[in-house]
């Protein structure tokens, strides 16, 4: 299914208006008023982009984009907006939500990692706004850090300031204020340098990445039966690009869980279309973020094996799960139990 990347795709104007049941057929049909819903209008095109309750606050794609640069502002003061600059758009055709991602393009904000020798990576910091016409994803602000080397968005849980208000008229007034607390960019940094040399020390065979890759983003064959040939085709052309992934990660990081961490980031970031690949960049970054902070985790054990991880499963279940519910969130700022 085609996607929306441009800014001028998302920034269609949107109205409310009142939704009617119509009961009967020709002169005879009635129409009803349904009190507690209202319809959101792509005014542009005359599309019903969403149905919302009575008490749904609609915030547009270009207001929720301005908050997100008074947001990046804030979290970090030093730099000026015309320092951020539009990165990606990602929504679904309909236009019922979308992401916006914004990047620092100067270097004062970014920091190194050396996961190799004498390599050097830098990271520098990013904005995603979440904003959705359907009431079904909050309005959200997610600040985390990218590599500048792929454009890999790199949203941890824990190791994230995250903004998040429903979409109601209690939650979000006019204007929304952007609080952080003192030295949390500072342990946001922190917390993301110490994962990062835990993956780097953690040992991963080449033979191992591809399965646990997989694994990571729940990637699962097709059934092998009969008329499924050209899905099973799709399906090995994707095992392909992930080898080609894996094999450039290791010969530029070495056989660890760094390297496969790059691979499962690059790989959510820059999603193939492919038919065997059912959940959008989005998704598939929160399941990335969700893995690392588990994964980190379970490398600090002293009994940790790559082996016994693999065998003992990651429960994806609980992940899938976690997707379908969105915009039950509270307001706060801070560290996150959510990937963006």
């Amino acid at each position: 299914m085609s996607r929306l990347a441009a800014l001028e795709d998302v920034l269609f104007p949107v109205e409310a208006f009142p939704v009617f049941a119509e009961i009967g057929e020709g002169g005879a049909a009635k129409r009803l008023a349904v009190r507690d819903k209202k319809a959101i209008v792509n005014t542009r095109e005359n599309r019903v982009v969403g149905v919302v309750g009575r008490d749904y606050r609609l915030v547009d794609n270009r207001q929720a984009l301005d908050w997100a640069y008074r947001c990046a502002s804030a979290v970090f003061p030093h730099t000026k907006p015309d320092e951020w600059e539009l990165h990606k758009v990602d929504a679904p055709e309909s236009g019922g939500h979308c992401y916006i991602d914004l990047q620092h393009k100067r270097t004062a904000s970014d920091f190194s990692f050396f996961p190799k020798g004498g390599a050097k990576d830098v990271f520098g910091p990013f904005v995603r706004v979440t904003n959705s016409y359907n009431g079904q994803r909050a309005l959200s602000f997610n600040v985390g850090y990218f590599r500048k080397v792929c454009g890999n968005g790199l949203i941890l849980p824990r190791s994230v300031i995250r903004f998040s208000y429903p979409h109601s008229r209690k939650e979000i007034k006019e204007e929304i204020t952007f609080l952080v607390a003192k030295d949390s960019l500072k342990e946001l940094r922190n917390s993301l340098l110490e994962s990062l040399e835990t993956l780097r020390a953690c040992g991963v065979p080449r033979a191992d990445i591809l399965p646990l890759f997989q694994k990571v983003l729940l990637l699962r064959a097709p059934e092998q039966k009969e008329g499924n040939a050209p899905l099973l085709a799709e399906w090995e052309a994707l095992k392909q690009h992930a080898e080609d992934l894996c094999d450039r990660a290791c010969e530029e990081f070495g056989e660890n869980a760094y390297a496969l961490f790059n691979v499962v980031t690059e790989f959510a970031s820059h999603p193939l279309r492919n038919r065997c690949l059912r959940r959008e960049r989005h998704a598939l970054q929160r399941l990335a973020g969700d893995w690392t902070t588990r994964f980190v985790q379970e490398c600090r054990k002293a009994d940790f094996t790559v082996k016994g991880y693999l065998s003992g499963g990651f429960g994806g279940g609980a992940e899938e799960k976690k997707e379908a519910i969105r915009g039950r969130g509270q307001k706060k700022a801070g560290y996150s139990s959510e990937s963006g």
